[in-house]
């Protein structure tokens, strides 16, 4: 299997239902594959939700990574485009840069955190390559996209999938502001510990302890997280600086 185009087509959607099967079984197995493939997607989530500066994050982080591991350094040309995809927002990051440090040094509301640090989680990429196996599922995200979380509950829960339907409820009932359903959704996904949701559920585990003003809660979550070598550990840090 050529690792790197099927991580691209699956992102792209372009894999038929034969493929995504193949392409699925090989992550499951393949650790080497599934740390790729969390990295593409964690590359296209910054570029589509903060832009330059945490792209660069990790990215660097990658290097860190590959030196440590006395792997060759080979960032591909495919990853290195996302550069130029970023780039445009450089400007105003930089120009945004020197009011940030000093609204940075100004106490956080909860409000501003989860401001800050909550973001949906987008739809997984294979949305049509599922549809014609799994047309619940398709419809789960239609919904899901247009911010019907309601409905959208419904048609996850129907899911032969287990995961990926409490990932996604979990979405939908922090969106619902039903945080103890959101919680109990993510518990399941990291309990389960063996798919792709692990990191981002303990994530979203501790912005909702934020949202529900359990602070000794996302305290200890955003520990454990920064604790670890999670995407979001640097961030968990930063906001118990902010919470203490």
């Amino acid at each position: 299997m050529n690792t790197y185009k099927y991580i691209e087509d699956y992102i792209d959607d372009d894999l038929n239902r034969d493929e995504l099967k193949s392409f699925l079984d090989e992550v499951k197995d393949n650790k080497t594959m599934a740390a790729e493939l969390n990295l593409r997607m964690e590359i296209n989530s910054v570029i589509h939700d903060k832009g330059f500066s945490e792209l660069k994050d990790i990215l660097e982080k990658q290097k860190i990574s590959d030196r440590q591991n006395n792997s060759p350094i080979n960032i591909r040309r495919e990853v290195m485009k996302t550069w130029h995809m970023a780039a445009a927002s450089f400007a105003l990051v930089v120009v945004a840069g020197g009011l940030w440090y000093i609204l940075s040094n100004k106490p956080y509301t909860t409000e501003k955190l989860v401001g800050k640090y909550y973001k949906p989680a987008q739809p997984i990429g294979q949305v049509r390559g599922q549809a014609s196996g799994n047309e619940t599922l398709a419809k789960a995200f239609s919904l899901y996209k247009q911010n019907d979380y309601n409905n959208a509950l419904n048609y996850f829960a129907s899911l032969s999938n287990r995961i990926t339907s409490k990932f996604y409820s979990g979405i939908c009932y922090i969106e619902l502001k039903k945080y103890d359903d959101a919680i109990e959704s993510f518990k399941a996904v990291v309990d389960d510990n063996d798919n792709l949701y692990v990191e981002q559920a303990d994530w979203y585990l501790g912005l909702i302890y934020l949202m529900n003003n359990q602070k000794k809660a996302a305290i200890d979550q955003f520990n454990k997280i920064s604790a670890g070598d999670s995407y979001y550990a640097g961030q968990a840090k930063e906001i118990v600086k902010y919470i203490r």
